[in-house]
């Protein structure tokens, strides 16, 4: 059933379940026992504890490589540890220099992510939709130029097409851009067009559909996003850490073939009004449920399952 409800939102079928798409990858390190950072270091963990998490949550899909340094690392960006797990650390030389895929996928973590994928999609596919996740090209150009206005987004065309053909030969169910304020403050320029125009034919030959999740952004501004033409659109929190305005979520959507909506997994509560405000006031829209933000290893599972079950009865 968990695969079933995650088809219907991306063929856009009107059924009354909604989809359940949290990024969860810390989480599911707690849950399989281990650091993220070790997780992250070996494929075959990495898949079988985000298997765990899909069913300890009983989640419609799977979100593999939503951690922003794994791109910035192949770009040859230092990293640093920071509780246990990496982080972008890059030098006024590192940033202005042309990006260059350091020693290939076959290195790294960025290496690791892609057989993890593969392993995530072999054995897990029949049950929940699998989704690869790579930065986003204006957050990219932010960590690698200090870039908020898109000027370096060309540069980065060809190498990040590359990274991502790469993981639609294992076949995801759809490729997912993780992306911030660089493009959530943003008027939508050519610029973003061309680049986001670009991943979306590359990846249409491998039949696999491009979405991104957008976080940190201005609410009043998501009707911008439809100038990308991109299939899909995921929503975390808003710039205040707020749920998007529904209205506005409606506007969108009106412009693409579906839309995420989130939900505060710590607060059952409000997460109830949320989705009852969104049953409101997104009648007819294709929508599924994301949310505000990754589930940390912090994360109450207890309140995380009691807000699970409580969308599932």
């Amino acid at each position: 059933m968990a695969r079933t409800v995650f088809d219907a939102f991306l063929a856009g079928d009107a059924i009354p379940e909604k989809a359940l798409l949290p990024a969860v990858e810390p989480l599911a390190a707690r849950i399989g026992s281990i650091e993220t950072d070790t997780m992250m270091s070996d494929p075959s963990h990495w898949s079988a504890c985000l298997a765990k998490a899909g069913r300890l949550l009983d989640l419609n899909g799977l979100i593999l490589g939503m951690d922003p340094s794994l791109v910035s690392e192949a770009y040859g960006v230092q990293l640093a540890s920071d509780n246990g797990r990496s982080v972008p650390r890059a030098t006024k030389e590192q940033l202005s220099a042309q990006p260059t895929i350091d020693g290939g996928l076959g290195s790294g973590r960025l290496g690791h992510a892609l057989e993890a994928l593969n392993r995530l999609v072999q054995t897990e596919k029949p049950h929940y939709g699998c989704i690869a996740a790579l930065s986003g090209p204006a957050a990219l150009a932010q960590t690698l130029f200090g870039d908020s206005e898109g000027a370096h987004l060309a540069e980065l065309t060809q190498s990040l097409v590359e990274l991502a053909e790469a993981f639609c030969k294992v076949r995801p169910d759809l490729l997912l851009f993780r992306e911030g304020r660089e493009l959530g403050n943003a008027v939508i320029g050519m610029s973003h067009r061309k680049v986001y125009n670009t991943v979306k034919n590359m990846a249409g030959y491998f039949n696999v559909p491009v979405a991104v999740y957008l976080e940190d952004y201005n609410s009043a501004l998501l009707p911008e996003l439809g100038k990308l033409k991109i299939p899909f659109i995921l929503l975390g929190a808003d710039q205040n850490g707020q749920a998007p305005d529904p209205a506005l979520v409606r506007e969108l959507a009106g412009t693409v073939d579906g839309v995420g909506v989130p939900l505060p997994f710590d607060d059952p509560d409000n997460a109830a009004a949320l989705v009852e405000s969104y049953r409101e006031q997104l009648q007819g829209v294709n929508y599924l449920y994301t949310s505000m933000h990754e589930l940390t290893r912090e994360t109450d599972l207890e309140k995380a399952r009691t807000l699970i079950g409580n969308l599932k009865n």
